[in-house]
């Protein structure tokens, strides 16, 4: 029997009806903008190529005592800056930093961590050189390591040598550079491109104040559970839905890795955990959970004080 157009749009209307009350029902967690993944092109990751300083050595001084390092950091931020990569100059910051107020003598441990924060830098290069001559002549080691910023995490580290008859440091550096080159760009371009890709590894923990008053398991005014609550939250503003709940204790909610982006998806501008922690601080305290929160490094602790 053939449907009439009028029975048609009936039958419309009502598959629509049927979708919207079905997508209501099952409204998830709002979304952050920051964490949207399809609201913009990710921005390039920024390179800083710095001097290897031990632990009683001031990486303010290194390049003015040795010219030598001097030499292989400017290689180093060459070879980024042909290949495309955006960089970040080192001796510029440097000065900046020892121009500004904030890098005070109190402060002089700190130095380099503040220096690499305040950078803008995503990621490192550490330079090391050592020179060694005897009667066969000059032996150079250069050990380049790609660090991430944020997280000091490790992407790539490659060791080049050369050995010759000459006093010619730049020579020296360059040849043993060289050697290394090419596969110590291409496997740090593959780990930034992952974690522009998947986004950057963090760990969140959800924990329960000594004198809380509400559990896990407690329901909320809203009749959803605090546990679902916190999970559908980070479920959705996760970047790219890339969170692992871990585990759920009396007391705790560990998620093992949730992933955030490199950059604001919405603004283009660097993205951090704080960001996310104050995200979830706003949601909780919607629900009518008060809650605080800590963060090390690339972990975020939220305590639920209520």
């Amino acid at each position: 029997m053939p449907i009439t157009k009028s029975k048609y749009l009936y039958q419309l209307i009502l598959t629509l009806m049927v979708f919207t009350v079905g997508e209501y029902a099952f409204a998830q967690a709002p979304t952050i903008a920051g964490t949207r993944s399809e609201e913009s092109v990710r921005a390039a990751a920024k390179i800083m190529v710095i001097p290897y300083n031990k632990q009683n050595e001031d990486i303010r001084t290194i390049l003015d005592d040795n010219p030598y390092i001097r030499t292989a950091v400017s290689k180093v931020k060459e070879a980024f800056d042909q290949r495309g990569w955006s960089t970040v100059d080192f001796v510029a910051n440097l000065r900046a930093a020892q121009a500004n107020a904030a890098f005070t003598t109190d402060r002089q441990s700190n130095f380099k961590s503040d220096l690499l924060t305040t950078s803008g830098a995503d990621f490192y290069v550490q330079v090391d050189v050592q020179l060694t001559t005897d009667g066969t002549g000059t032996n150079t080691v250069l050990n380049l390591t790609a660090f991430e910023t944020h997280t000091g995490a490790s992407f790539s580290n490659k060791t080049g040598t050369s050995k010759f008859v000459s006093n010619d440091y730049e020579k020296l550096i360059s040849k043993a550079f060289e050697r290394i080159q090419e596969e110590f760009l291409n496997t740090l371009m593959v780990k930034t491109d992952e974690i522009r890709e998947i986004g950057r590894a963090t760990t969140v923990e959800f924990n329960l104040d000594e004198n809380a008053t509400i559990d896990f398991d407690s329901a909320l005014a809203s009749g959803e559970y605090l546990n679902e609550l916190i999970e559908d939250w980070v479920a959705t503003n996760a970047y790219k839905g890339r969170a692992n709940l871990s585990g759920i204790l009396d007391n705790k909610m560990l998620f093992d890795e949730v992933r955030i982006p490199l950059y604001d998806q919405d603004t283009n501008k660097p993205y951090n955990l704080n960001r996310f922690a104050t995200e979830v601080i706003k949601y909780l305290r919607s629900k009518g959970v008060q809650a605080t929160r800590n963060i090390h490094g690339q972990k975020m602790y939220v305590t639920i004080k209520q």
